[in-house]
């Protein structure tokens, strides 16, 4: 059984789970706690049929069903029958009255056939919600993943309702000799509500940022941006003239401003971040969970070259086997210009017919000569022009709000391009 960390997101093939056949239990000893599985697609809740809880055991046609209630509350989950627009399921556990924290024991297990599986222990990240997501299923790639969330609200089944962009009945009831229902509430915008608890994770887990996540929420907004959704990836310089960069904290500080980005961009608040030196690497997730000392972590080995075809190679791929449901913007950062430009070029004019934006970042440390650069800001030849250049001097001392707009500095004008051009919905 393995053991799942906050935030965490693992393909199901790698815990050696087959996604037609999962057993779900939740352990929850707080007395009157509802569990309750969530089919959305993209986020959001478009069939009611897929709220499978005590008063609804199943879904149509049974690919999501209760199976036992009380205080382990379990699911049998065969999500290969889910139909094509139940794209991710989420359980959550609410309450009526009393935080869920209050309960001694909240925990998700994972079962399948043969004794694999993976728990995940909720209780160490709750606070005082009423109602708390536990756990995702969602494809990616084709296939499914598992990540696990332990992010809650307030405002209990409502607040979580409304996060899923579903409506919830009107606080003030209709007078008893009144025969009209209750008026239902609009639905909450989607996209907020999910900043805003980003937000809130970032208040608790890494207080810090919250100032960068509203700097950056400026800059976004004054583009036309604020309702944006991108996945982002940041792509970083390791060859051995990086090195004073990332002994000073620079590439930390890039790094968290990435997050600050992604917490108003991308759905789930992360960003893929990759390396390279004359060799590109995957170097995993930053999150909001460990976002703290994330580069140290890294162990970066310095490397003595630079090639820019391999990394954006891996970039190109790995949105390609998401599907390009949504569209990436790559902020990447390095102090010079690349070894293989005739390969840099054709990956620039090939990807120019992808949804993905490219955010060249050079760090100038006297002396450098961003030639190549500015020319992949202005190449010919592309469908749609995907890719900006900007410049700051070492050590990087550019203030935030002038940052963050260099950071979002013609993404707006690409979007646009690129949904003329159909590459963009």
């Amino acid at each position: 059984m393995t053991a799942l960390q906050a935030g965490q997101r693992v393909p199901l093939a790698d815990l050696n789970l087959d996604p037609a056949v999962l057993d779900v239990q939740v352990h929850c000893t707080l007395p009157g706690t509802d569990v309750t599985a969530f089919g959305l697609q993209d986020g959001r809740l478009a069939d009611d049929r897929y709220v499978v809880f005590y008063n609804q055991p199943a879904s149509p046609e049974g690919a999501l069903r209760l199976t036992g209630q009380g205080e382990r509350t379990a699911f049998t989950l065969n999500l290969n029958a889910l139909p094509a627009s139940v794209t991710e399921v989420v359980l959550a556990a609410t309450h009526d009255t009393q935080p869920v924290a209050q309960a001694g024991t909240l925990a998700v297990t994972v079962g399948g056939v043969g004794g694999s599986g993976a728990s995940f222990d909720v209780k160490p990240h709750l606070r005082a919600e009423k109602a708390v997501m536990l756990v995702r299923f969602y494809r990616h790639g084709g296939a499914w993943r598992l990540a696990t969330v332990a992010q809650g609200f307030d405002g209990g089944l409502d607040a979580l309702v409304r996060h899923f962009g579903g409506e919830v009945a009107a606080d003030s009831p209709a007078p008893a000799s009144d025969p009209t229902p209750p008026a239902s509430a609009a639905p909450v915008n989607l996209r907020k509500e999910r900043q805003r608890v980003l937000l809130e994770k970032a208040a608790v887990t890494q207080p810090h940022l919250v100032n960068l996540i509203k700097t950056a929420n400026v800059s976004l907004e004054k583009r036309g941006l604020g309702e944006a959704l991108y996945r982002v990836n940041l792509v970083l310089d390791i060859s051995g003239s990086m090195s004073r960069e990332y002994r000073s904290g620079a590439v930390q500080d890039l790094a968290e401003r990435a997050l600050a980005l992604a917490a108003r961009l991308d759905d789930d608040g992360q960003v893929d971040v990759y390396l390279f030196g004359i060799k590109a690497h995957r170097a995993g997730s930053l999150s909001l969970d460990n976002a703290r000392g994330f580069v140290d972590r890294l162990n970066v080995k310095l490397e003595a070259g630079t090639h820019y075809s391999p990394v954006m190679q891996f970039v190109r791929e790995d949105a390609r086997a998401a599907g390009h449901d949504l569209p990436t913007l790559v902020l990447f950062i390095t102090d010079g210009g690349s070894s293989n430009r005739d390969a840099v070029i054709r990956q620039m004019t090939d990807s120019s017919r992808e949804p993905i934006f490219w955010k060249f970042m050079g760090i100038d440390q006297g002396g450098v000569n961003f030639d190549f650069l500015e020319k992949l800001d202005d190449l010919r030849g592309r469908t749609v022009d995907n890719a900006d250049f900007f410049s700051v001097p070492a050590p990087i001392t550019t203030p935030d709000p002038q940052l963050f707009d260099l950071l979002v500095n013609e993404l707006d004008s690409w979007q646009r391009a690129a949904r003329t051009a159909g590459i963009l919905r």
